[in-house]
């Protein structure tokens, strides 16, 4: 198998329409590079770097591999805006919308498994913006730090020990009494 070497930056489609008439089991190697990849929620991630192996499969292209970037997310301790680098796996199928070698439109709603997959573009583009949103989005943590010894809020850090006298009746329950 000849494997070629495909590298992309600023963008994130790539030209499959050779690839698609070669025989399954073939493969290419791509490296995508984009500035800027909106996510959810007003999210955007930085410097995004994709490694991906595209695999010619019967039904159309599987690409699998690795993106990373870095992603402003909110630190749950301090409520600052950190830089996380978000590292995901990813692999996906694409399936052709028109065939290769007669042009005629396929049908892609009468598949006959509901396996979900992304569509090849009529011009034989391979768009991978919307793989590598999902696996990042998957991939950011839950519970984002802007360093793990972060203090917290500094409103919190300067409370004394003095209790709320309504709130002291909790620390009851917990075997405290306000005298403690």
């Amino acid at each position: 198998m000849n494997e070629k070497q495909l590298r992309v930056q600023d963008d994130a489609q790539i030209h499959v329409a050779q690839f698609l008439q070669e025989g399954v089991g073939a493969t290419r190697q791509a490296a995508i590079t984009l500035d800027t990849l909106p996510l959810d929620d007003g999210l955007v991630a930085h410097d995004l770097i994709a490694t991906l192996k595209l695999t010619r499969i019967p039904t159309g292209i599987l690409a699998a591999g690795e993106v990373t970037a870095q992603v402003m997310l909110q630190c749950i301790r301090c409520l600052e805006d950190a830089p996380t680098m978000v590292v995901a796996e990813f692999s996906d199928e694409f399936r052709p919308s028109v065939d290769i070698l007669t042009g005629a439109v396929l049908d892609l709603d009468d598949a006959e498994d509901d396996e979900e997959f992304f569509t090849i573009t009529s011009l034989h583009l391979l768009d991978l913006r919307e793989a590598l949103r999902q696996a990042l989005v998957l991939n950011l943590p839950m519970a984002p730090l802007c360093r793990e010894d972060c203090p917290g809020l500094p409103e919190a850090n300067q409370t004394t020990g003095d209790v709320d006298e309504r709130l002291a009746i909790l620390g009851n329950l917990l075997g405290r009494t306000s005298e403690q």
